[in-house]
C-alpha cells in the first residue's frame, strides 16, 4: 500500500488549509471540470433526443405516405375491394395447386406427352 507522504517527506496539505490560504485544491478544480463536462454531455443528450424525435416523426410520416400510395395503387390496378380480389386469387391458386398434387403424376405426364406429340405434328 502506498504511503500518503510525498517525495519531500511531508504529508500533503489539508484541503481545508488550502482553502483558508486562498488556493483552490485540486479536487475542487477537478470537480468543476467534471461539472462542466456533465453539463456539456447533458446538453448534447437533449439535442440527440430532439433529433431522434424528429427522425421518428419523419419516418412515421413517410410510412403513412407510402401506405396511402400502395393503397391507391392497389385500387387503380384492381378496382374496388382490391384486397378481397387479391385474397380470392391467392385462394384459387392454392386450390389449383392442391388439385394438381392430387392427380397421379403418370396421368399428368401422359397428358403432356400427348400435347407435345400433337404440337409436333402441326
Amino acid at each position: 500500500m502506498q504511503s500518503s507522504i510525498n517525495r519531500d517527506g511531508f504529508l500533503p496539505p489539508d484541503p481545508d488549509e488550502l482553502i483558508e490560504e486562498g488556493e483552490l485544491p485540486f479536487v475542487d478544480a477537478a470537480r468543476d471540470d467534471a461539472d462542466q463536462s456533465l453539463a456539456a454531455l447533458q446538453r448534447e443528450l437533449r439535442l440527440l433526443r430532439a433529433r431522434i424525435g424528429m427522425l421518428r416523426e419523419d419516418a412515421e410520416t413517410a410510412l403513412k405516405a407510402k401506405a396511402a400510395s400502395i393503397d391507391a395503387n392497389a385500387h387503380v390496378q384492381l378496382g374496388d375491394y382490391p384486397w378481397a380480389k387479391l385474397a380470392l386469387a391467392t385462394g384459387a391458386a392454392f386450390v389449383a395447386a392442391r388439385v394438381i398434387r392430387s392427380v397421379p403424376f403418370g396421368v399428368v405426364l401422359a397428358g403432356l406427352a400427348g400435347h407435345f406429340s400433337e404440337a409436333r405434328q402441326r
